[in-house]
């Protein structure tokens, strides 16, 4: 991290190109193992994809936007969202007035993970929206 606090992430730019590699590098999967892998490794990038189409800001890591902005662990839940360093997902440019998705239930998923298990990812970001909400 820079001493600013804040940083990008070149991790979630692309989605498109992102699952489209992960697509090419499995190709025809034909075990219930390498259909694992291949979930896990393309389950967050279907999330940030979705973001990218919506043009909304959620977490998909603890301390990172879906818009490739990190910031510093902080005490203030509302760190994240109240950050003015978010960005365009498509542009890359700066977004000052940022829209962020709602509550998410559950949307990132690993396999063998229980029907009512959470991502703790997830469960992070739904309390910050709860918090913001009041």
């Amino acid at each position: 991290m820079t001493t600013k606090g804040w940083s990008y992430t070149k991790q979630w730019e692309n989605p498109h190109e992102k699952i489209a590699a992960i697509d090419k590098e499995y190709g025809r999967i034909t075990s219930s193992p390498v259909f694992f892998g291949y979930w896990a490794k393309v389950s967050p990038y279907r999330v940030v994809l979705k973001d990218y189409e919506e043009g909304l800001h959620s977490l998909i890591q603890e301390s990172t936007c879906t818009c490739g902005l990190r910031i510093e662990k902080s005490e203030n839940l509302l760190a994240i969202i109240e950050s003015k360093h978010h960005r365009n997902h498509k542009t890359l440019e700066p977004e000052p007035n940022p829209k962020f998705r709602g509550l998410v239930g559950r949307r990132i998923s690993w396999p063998m993970m229980g029907i009512e298990d959470k991502h703790h990812v997830d469960v992070l970001w739904d309390l910050i929206v709860e918090v913001n909400r009041k």
